[in-house]
């Protein structure tokens, strides 16, 4: 009796990194609630971006997906300002203060990391979990019919 070997199905790591940085922007843009990090514009967070404090292309993997280097930002702010970044980084020192925009720059100067599909993997799992999270905070409850007497 012949065997039959099963394909392994490859996933690309660029097919993984696209995955997760759709559901990480949508997170990110709908955490931020659709309003402007840099300029404080609202609109509905499909109508904004995910905007990086310190570049994707400088960055590296570890600022990539990073919380506090990642906010919503329109598209004024994000592309036709460049990430607006002197007021993005006044705004990183309001919110989370200056260790944090000190651990960035670290983190930007440290991270020559790669990641694995498995991290990829984890971190699209984690970030499904926290847009479904979302989605079960926005229903609105159950109107509660209580008995009244008369």
């Amino acid at each position: 009796m012949a065997r039959v070997k099963k394909k392994i199905k490859v996933v690309k790591t660029s097919t993984l990194k696209k995955k997760l940085w759709k559901l990480f922007s949508e997170y990110i843009r709908r955490r931020d609630k659709g309003i402007c990090f840099t300029c404080h514009l609202t609109k509905h967070y499909k109508q904004m971006q995910a905007g990086h404090f310190i570049s994707k292309a400088v960055g590296g993997i570890g600022l990539y997906f990073h919380e506090k280097n990642v906010h919503c930002q329109c598209y004024r702010c994000n592309i036709n300002l460049g990430g607006n970044g002197a007021v993005y980084a006044k705004r990183i020192i309001e919110i989370y203060g200056v260790g944090t925009f000190e651990k960035l720059f670290y983190i930007k100067n440290q991270c020559l990391c790669k990641w694995t599909p498995e991290i990829y993997e984890s971190k699209i799992k984690y970030y499904k979990a926290k847009l479904k999270e979302m989605d079960v905070e926005n229903v609105p409850s159950k109107i509660q019919v209580c008995d009244l007497d008369y």
